[in-house]
Formats: C-alpha cells, sequence, structure tokens
C-alpha cells in the first residue's frame, strides 16, 4: 500500500517541480511578470494539493479494510501505527493552532482565515481516522499493554 501511495506522489511531485521549473525559466527570460508568476504559482499549488487529495482518496479506498473482517498481526501493527501517527498529528495540529493564534497579529485576516481552516480541516481528517480505524480494530482483543 506504502509503495503504491508513494509511486503515485512522485510522479505527481516530478511534474509539479516540472512545472514550477518551467514557470521559473519563462519568468528569468522576462516572458511572465511578477504578478503572472504568482497566480500562475497559485494555480499549481491548488492544482497539487487538489491531486494529492484525490490520490490519497483513491489509495485509500483501493486498500481500505473494511470493518468485519479478519485482521492478521502485520495488518493489525500497520493499523495501530496508522492511529499512533494520526494522534501525532492531532497534537502537532493543536499546537500549531494555539502558536499559530497568538503570534498572528500582524497577519491579514484572509491568511489567518485559511491558516485556521487548514489546520481544523487536517485535525478533523485525523480524528476521522482514528476513529475510523478504531471501529475496524474494536472487535478484536487488545494487548497487555493496551492500544494507544
Amino acid at each position: 500500500m506504502i509503495q503504491t501511495v508513494i509511486k503515485r506522489m512522485l510522479l505527481l511531485s516530478g511534474c509539479s517541480v516540472t512545472v514550477i521549473i518551467l514557470l521559473s525559466y519563462e519568468f528569468s527570460h522576462r516572458n511572465l511578470s511578477p504578478r503572472g508568476l504568482g497566480i500562475a504559482l497559485l494555480i499549481v499549488c491548488a492544482a497539487i494539493g487538489t491531486a494529492a487529495a484525490f490520490l490519497i482518496k483513491k489509495s485509500a479506498k483501493e486498500f481500505a479494510v473494511p470493518p468485519g473482517t479478519s485482521v492478521n498481526a502485520v495488518t493489525r501493527k500497520q493499523l495501530l501505527w496508522q492511529i499512533r501517527m494520526a494522534k501525532i498529528r492531532i497534537a502537532i495540529m493543536g499546537v500549531a493552532l494555539v502558536l499559530g493564534l497568538t503570534q498572528s497579529r500582524d497577519f491579514p485576516l484572509l491568511a489567518l482565515l485559511i491558516g485556521l481552516v487548514l489546520n481544523l480541516l487536517i485535525t478533523a481528517q485525523s480524528v476521522q481516522t482514528v476513529v475510523r480505524v478504531k471501529k475496524i480494530l474494536g472487535s478484536f482483543p487488545t494487548s497487555p499493554i493496551g492500544e494507544l
């Protein structure tokens, strides 16, 4: 699963780097104004984010473990790792939210709102991941140490 996602994201990264290099080349030869470069980079970043979201969503659907299926030891370990990483991401995003809000006095309101919305969306997605994976693991006995 991870190898497939990495291959897809590597292809996306290669294409996006190529487009950014072409944009910088055009800008250096004065075929693109600074405003045009900014708009083009904004469009490229939006396209990269959208494509990455679609790739991740497609990969998640392909490799999803439906609730109620038997989970072997290797899959259980991977799912527990996924829960651990999601919990770490939630903690990091919480700290980043607090730090961002306390140090953002001079930022424009639009930039502050965009950062706030992105942080909350990533946190919500991480919480959803923890709930979904715990539901998959819910019917199976836990280890003596317990789950995270």
